[in-house]
């Protein structure tokens, strides 16, 4: 299991319950713990990092994800080099092509191509001082550094693709359905074997959008503005060949046309509205999202693994209080029964 913090606040209690969540975290075991990139709307993703790799003597932490658009990749290198060596090992970086944060600057989401050259970068640098990007050779001194595991997020048949062929790991958000979880790892797969990869190199984690909380209602109302999140980035190149039920795809559609970037992520805002009153809240609740209560999650999380589904990423938004209630019931009543 991996564990996606998306609470913006950070004062100085937030960041000492930061260190301390992460310990949690730790203890129980999940495999990482990451912050997405997203600017001031998250705040600087690499302090929040940092406070987690203070907290962690196991755990993967890093940030999930970054983009090949707001940090130049000598910059990156340095920052997951200077994790790696604090963690002893355990720094990681995922990539995708941008949302909010790429829009907030003015650029489009990244093409298939940059963010290709950006990991080739970033490694090179790593690896060995020395790196292309956008035409110009960079260079880095001092030592050189060992591998850094490189995640690529992807939400469609191409990026998955990619991130079979360029990537240690690739965390999937095209769904949770038997279907689109066959046609997903099909492709990541392909991609694999197009660069003469073994496809089981790569790993899948597929994206979970989730909210734990003892009561269900309460679960189901806080996880729908991350729904309507990735409802839009997963279907902003079109809801033909998704694998969306031709009864929903008209109004998938009309979603991507009308989403208001203005209120990404923000509980009650346009985007919630819009998908309830478009009659899409049940599908992506279905198709990406997971929450209620301990039992609801142990009765998902079954039939996903039943579904081909082994490793998720739980993003989870809320207060750092409703986080530290989250990763305690997770902890102590899910995590043993599906583990």
């Amino acid at each position: 299991m991996q564990f996606t913090l998306t609470d913006p606040v950070l004062t100085r209690q937030h960041a000492r319950g930061l260190v301390e969540l992460a310990r949690k975290a730790d203890d129980y075991g999940l495999h990482s713990i990451g912050v997405g990139d997203t600017g001031f709307r998250l705040n600087e993703a690499a302090s929040r990092v940092t406070l987690l790799a203070l907290g962690t003597t196991r755990t993967y932490v890093g940030m999930r994800p970054t983009n090949p658009w707001t940090r130049d990749p000598q910059i990156t290198a340095a920052f997951l080099a200077t994790i790696d060596a604090m963690t002893e090992g355990r720094a990681f970086m995922e990539i995708a092509t941008g949302d909010s944060a790429v829009r907030s600057v003015g650029r489009r989401p990244s093409t298939r191509a940059r963010l290709e050259e950006y990991v080739t970068c970033v490694r090179g640098l790593l690896a060995t001082g020395h790196g292309h990007f956008e035409g110009r050779e960079i260079q880095v001194f001092g030592d050189q550094r060992p591998p850094v595991r490189i995640s690529v997020g992807a939400e469609g048949p191409r990026m998955l693709e990619l991130a079979g062929g360029i990537a240690d790991a690739v965390s999937i958000g095209t769904g949770l359905m038997a279907d689109v979880v066959a046609w997903s790892l099909e492709h990541v797969r392909r991609g694999a074997q197009l660069r003469g990869r073994e496809p089981a190199d790569v790993e899948p984690w597929f994206t979970v959008r989730s909210v734990l909380d003892a009561d269900r209602d309460t679960a189901h109302n806080r996880v729908r503005p991350s729904l309507a999140s990735i409802l839009h980035h997963s279907m902003r190149g079109g809801a033909d060949g998704r694998l969306v039920p031709e009864r929903h795809q008209e109004a998938v559609r009309e979603y991507v046309r009308h989403y208001t970037l203005a209120d990404h992520q923000r509980p009650d805002g346009a985007n919630e509205g819009l998908m309830e009153r478009l009659g899409l809240t049940g599908f992506a609740l279905d198709r990406w999202g997971l929450a209620g209560n301990a039992g609801d999650w142990i009765e998902r999380i079954e039939a996903l693994q039943n579904a081909g589904v082994r490793r998720m990423w739980l993003a989870n938004r809320g207060s750092l209080t409703q986080l530290e209630e989250a990763l305690r019931i997770f902890g102590e009543q899910v995590l043993p029964r599906v583990r």
